[in-house]
């Protein structure tokens, strides 16, 4: 206790001394794995080791373009590391001495040669960093005499100093180094110390709670270093299980004007700064022995409502073998659908490991191992369920949604900590197949879900389920809907562009499309072609000419944005590039086209660069590669599209209607295939709806499918995708042309393709986090994905968030407008505030609020609309030609004729 207040009477004194509070607010963090996306907008700065780093991995990111952090190369400057790539140079004479806790020997920054090789063989490799953090520093002291310091710390700063000269325009950091702190000012940028009030036993390599003796030596340090100008970063090491203690600690440091970073004695995983990030991934466990990802069911039946709630999905090969990395950092949860592992013991104690580490983990059908080891989690096991055996229901958690649980063999068990939601009777005893623990829980097979003939049916809603599951608290990122708008998109497979229309033999389907639909509606399309249909070396050289001119006259539109669509047109992507791997006949898998032997360079490089070359007026280039066929590529297809620089897009089943009204069939956004996401499309095409061809106005029927994905739960932008040969038929094209009606008669927010992708790929990197100052919810990304949703109904303030623009109320939720910074900090109210957008069809190009001012500019693909709530505030508009509809409770309706663009100023008193 005694130590307790004297370090609240140390704290109050620092806190008088460090009034100015210099560079403490600024976002860091040190991750010496290679970081996951988030911390490139997690931070501000990030420290980084480059041997685990690789710039040509971070270059196929190609979608982030607007990083928050500065990225800072780790170097060790006074100790060499055997396990470095340059080891092998090093020579004896550079090295004093060994520093067995670490396992590394303390080098001689004195000599000449050490240095020379330093500059030129380490950091001549770090230009494209934006800093360098120089570890270290103090490491002579194990190993030199005291008479001897003076010379090595006269070597540190002049070396120090030929690096500022060098690279003048890095961040400079250094570890510890304060002997030297009074000759580097102007030199670096900042200093770092570690281990202020909780480090590392370097005997057991176990946290220890610092002494009251050495925090207080080290921020006496830490003052005289404050003090001379620089920035201050405090590492603590906290084990990262016990993350309410890392955000004290951090808290502490950030009180005494530092900049503060808590994280694990590695530094392998996402520590906490100013912010912590709220983990929103979720491992999901599939077996590729089964079959394929695509056709998964914990993919194709479950991923959407994780998806929905604001969790990551992240599918797991576990013939892949299982993560051995702490989670917890990144990780809410793990959802496995497996009915046999090959290490039983292995897998649980891998299990309870992730429970023990505060991830949920959740069984979906089967237990995958031994009925001994169900003990271990908590779950008595009393035999199988016979399939004669009647089940009765005695008590349920929730409404039955779309079927009622039916068992045939499962086994019989009951939870010992938990909460029941399904209690059946067999044979005069109750049993417990479905339960929710504070572990996660299970649903045997039959009690959640069910397959019923053809259709695979939820026994319980399913969002309900995971949302009692995962218990989210934090916003989910939303990618359906944009300024209380649905998103709408339009994009066009290549396929038959070079056919002919029926009612109008004299053009192609491509011209019909183009005059009757591309043109007409003026909203943004995605449009491809098929190269082996068009060009020279495809299928019908003789019309080569006239296909390529009409190719041109609609990638000249500019509502069109280009898009290929393969050159071969594969029909089954795995199968044909497993037969041309070894080297059989791929014949009857692609179009027939004479002389060609399939390669995936050819499909996806050559015909993306052919339509460049080609085809694209000089502003444009492909934005989007359409995946053909059954849509399921290979990892190394997905890769090239990274490689390219494009999205990639295409698969997916959504195609719940009238007929199937049922929730399996809404497929998710995507699936990652290890660190490549392919993106599907939102909603099928019309070569569903029109099964296959048989029924050419059947493409009507997506109609019912926007209103299924929008009620009771938005699930789905609306999507109208088609082939070029539905403008071959009359009935087709009067289909496609009520389509576009319909959709245009709601209220959305058109946008082309690849902006939608865009906001996927954000979906999965955008930092979700805490903030330790105040614990407000902080959101951090690129700046594309613009909407959060919360379920339930608040009232935002607008003038005390950042980068909020409005809201609105859509089913049971509330949809949260954000502006294009990326940077967002979420305040609410009991009051609705005097002013806030409710909804526009446009996006955000500028928004700023400025005390009781709040300005808006706002951008539409089509003539612009917008609606706000303005309670006592003064509005200008530019320009001034719209028409204004005042309603009630103080909203008011623009509209615009023909202007697409506006610039809003409201004033509030």
């Amino acid at each position: 206790m005694r130590f307790i207040i004297g370090l609240l009477c140390l704290f109050s004194f620092y806190m008088g001394l460090f009034s100015k509070s210099y560079g403490k607010d600024i976002a860091v963090g040190f991750i010496y794995r290679e970081p996951p996306e988030e911390a490139f907008y997690l931070y501000d700065w990030l420290v980084v080791d480059p041997d685990n780093f690789s710039w040509e991995k971070f270059d196929e990111k190609f979608y982030i373009k607007n990083r928050k952090a500065k990225l800072i190369a780790y170097v060790s400057l006074g100790e060499i590391e055997p396990y470095r790539s340059y080891y092998k140079e090093i020579k004896k004479d550079w090295i004093l001495g060994e520093n067995k806790a670490w396992k590394t020997y303390i080098a001689d920054i004195r000599n000449k040669e050490y240095q020379k090789f330093l500059i030129e063989k380490v950091i001549k490799n770090l230009d494209r960093f934006d800093g360098i953090f120089f570890d270290t520093l103090d490491s002579y002291q194990q190993v030199l005499k005291p008479q001897e310091f003076k010379s090595y710390e006269d070597s540190m700063i002049d070396f120090l100093k030929e690096i500022r000269k060098k690279y003048s325009n890095k961040t400079i950091l250094v570890n510890r180094g304060f002997e030297i702190a009074d000759k580097v000012v102007g030199i670096v940028d900042g200093f770092v110390a570690e281990s202020l009030f909780y480090g590392i036993d370097v005997k057991s390599m176990k946290y220890k709670k610092m002494s009251k003796e050495d925090t207080q030596w080290l921020l006496d340090k830490l003052s005289q270093i404050k003090n001379l100008g620089f920035i201050v970063i405090v590492i603590d090491y906290v084990d990262p299980k016990n993350k309410k203690l890392a955000k004290e600690v951090a808290q502490k440091i950030y009180q005494l004007g530092f900049i503060p970073y808590v994280a694990d004695k590695n530094l392998q995983t996402v520590g906490t700064s100013i912010y912590q990030l709220i983990p929103r991934k979720v491992l999901m466990f599939y077996d590729s022995k089964e079959n394929d990802v695509a056709y998964s069911t914990i993919h194709r039946l479950y991923q959407l409502y994780v998806e929905y709630l604001g969790y990551i999905p992240v599918l797991q090969d576990i013939q892949k073998g299982l993560p051995a990395r702490f989670l917890a950092d990144e990780y809410a949860g793990v959802l496995i659908r497996l009915s046999k592992v090959e290490n039983e013991k292995r897998f649980i104690d891998w299990v309870k490991k992730q429970i023990d580490d505060g991830i949920k983990v959740f069984f979906l059908d089967y237990f995958p191992v031994s009925e001994d080891l169900l003990s271990l989690l908590g779950i008595n096991y009393y035999g199988i369920k016979s399939t004669f055996d009647k089940a009765d229901i005695l008590e349920k958690r929730y409404n039955y949604f779309e079927i009622e649980p039916d068992f045939d063999s499962i086994p019989l068990v009951n939870v010992k900590e938990g909460n029941p939601v399904l209690t059946i009777k067999v044979n005069s005893k109750a049993f417990v197949p479905f339960a929710i623990t504070k572990w996660g829980g299970y649903a045997l097979e039959g009690s959640f879900l069910r397959i019923f003939g053809e259709n695979e049916l939820f026994v319980f809603d399913p969002v309900k389920v995971f949302r009692d599951i995962f218990n989210p608290d934090f916003p989910a990122l939303d990618i359906t809907t944009e300024n209380g708008r649905r998103i709408l998109t339009a994009h066009i497979d290549g396929d038959a562009f070079f056919g002919v229309a029926d009612f109008e033999p004299s053009k192609t389907v491509g011209e019909i499309i183009r005059d009757k639909i591309i043109k007409k509606s003026n909203i943004p399309h995605t449009v491809s072609i098929v190269e082996g249909e068009i060009s020279l070396e495809g299928l019908y050289p003789e019309r080569s000419k006239y296909l390529e001119e009409v190719a041109r006259s609609i990638f000249e539109l500019d509502n069109v944005e280009i898009a290929s669509h393969s050159f071969s047109h594969p029909f089954k992507w795995r199968k044909i590039e497993e037969l041309s791997r070894n080297k059989n006949n791929t014949e009857g898998y692609s179009l027939p086209i004479k002389g060609y032997t399939f390669s995936l360079e050819r499909e996806i490089i050559g015909s993306v660069n052919y339509i460049n070359e080609k085809l694209a007026p000089k502003d444009k280039k492909v934005k989007v590669f359409l995946w053909t066929g059954d849509c399921v590529p290979s990892e190394e297809a997905i890769k090239l599209t990274y490689k390219l620089g494009i999205y990639n897009t295409n698969g997916g089943d959504t195609v719940i209607d009238s007929k199937n009204p049922f929730f399996s069939y809404i497929g998710p956004m995507g699936l990652n295939r290890d660190e490549y996401f392919q993106i599907c499309t939102p909603i099928q095409n019309e070569n569903i709806y029109t099964d296959l061809w048989k029924d050419y106005y059947g493409y009507i029927n997506v109609i019912s499918t926007y209103k299924l994905t929008d009620k009771p739960y938005r699930f789905k932008p609306i999507s109208i995708y088609y082939h070029f040969y539905s403008g071959q038929k009359l009935l087709s094209l009067k289909a496609l042309d009520e389509v576009y009606s319909y959709a245009l008669s709601q209220e959305v927010n058109p946008m082309f393709l690849s902006e939608y992708d865009q906001r996927v790929l954000e979906f999965r990197n955008t930092a979700i986090c805490r903030d330790i100052r105040d614990d407000s919810i902080i959101i951090r990304g690129e700046g594309n994905l613009r909407t959060v949703r919360l379920d339930k109904d608040v009232k935002v303030d607008i003038f005390n968030s950042k980068g909020v623009v409005g809201f609105k109320k859509i089913n049971d939720s509330t949809y949260i407008h954000l502006d294009n910074s990326g940077d967002y900090k979420l305040s609410y109210s009991d009051t609705l505030p005097n002013f806030y957008l409710i909804d526009s069809n446009g996006q955000i190009e500028d928004f700023k609020v400025e005390a009781d001012k709040v300005k808006i500019r706002l951008k539409s693909y089509l003539p612009l609309e917008f609606r706000i709530f303005n309670r006592n505030c003064k509005v200008s508009i530019e320009p001034k030609n719209y028409s204004l509809e005042s309603g009630a409770k103080h909203i008011h309706e623009y509209r615009f004729k023909r202007e697409k663009e506006a610039y809003v100023e409201a004033y509030c008193n």
